[in-house]
């Protein structure tokens, strides 16, 4: 759940009222959040045409596009790492929404802010992780056996998607606790 979206009537999560009057800053990285996560939509539908492409190339002439399966293992991996952190920032990750949709919204903003401080953990420990690899990676080159794109290319795409996830994590943590901290408010009876 975020507090930076809700949901209508109908359904449809859209921007939450208090968005218009939060600082420019927090809604730029909230639009680069969002910009990031259509770049991994964008090499996922482009690696769709392609395996498309491939697929009736085999078909038609016998012959695929070469190097379409380590192009899909490449890339794949990296848009989805661009999806972490909008994910983080909408509330999109799985939630078991059964035990939670009874609750408080105090209690789910508590619950925000805990899952956040368990995102915000796993962007650093990953953050350093990676940073590891890809020194690693670079300093002992690796590539991928037929089209040999260099493997430590994935990694400053994932980097600066676990920032993002950091930076999510954090928004997310600070609305939970502002959300946890808020007076409850009195649903009106309809």
């Amino acid at each position: 759940m975020s507090f930076a979206y809700q949901e209508d009537e109908g359904g449809v999560r859209g921007p939450h009222p208090s968005f218009d009057r939060q600082p420019g800053w927090l809604r730029l990285l909230k639009a680069v959040i969002r910009v990031w996560a259509l770049v991994g939509g964008f090499i996922l539908a482009a690696l769709t045409l392609m395996t498309a492409a491939s697929a009736v190339s085999n078909l038609l002439f016998g012959r695929p596009i070469t190097g379409d399966y380590e192009m899909m293992k490449h890339f794949v991996a990296i848009a989805i790492f661009c999806f972490l952190p909008y994910c983080q920032l909408t509330g999109a990750n799985v939630t078991v929404d059964i035990f939670t949709e009874r609750a408080s919204e105090r209690a789910k903003a508590a619950m925000l802010a805990f899952a956040s401080l368990f995102a915000i953990v796993f962007a650093l420990v990953m953050l350093r992780q990676m940073s590891l690899g890809l020194q690693g990676y670079l300093e002992y080159p690796e590539t991928t056996a037929t089209l040999h794109i260099p493997l430590w290319t994935a990694f400053p795409p994932a980097l600066v998607s676990l920032f993002l996830l950091l930076v999510a994590a954090l928004i997310t943590f600070v609305e939970g606790i502002r959300g946890f901290r808020s007076p409850p408010t009195v649903a009106s009876g309809g």
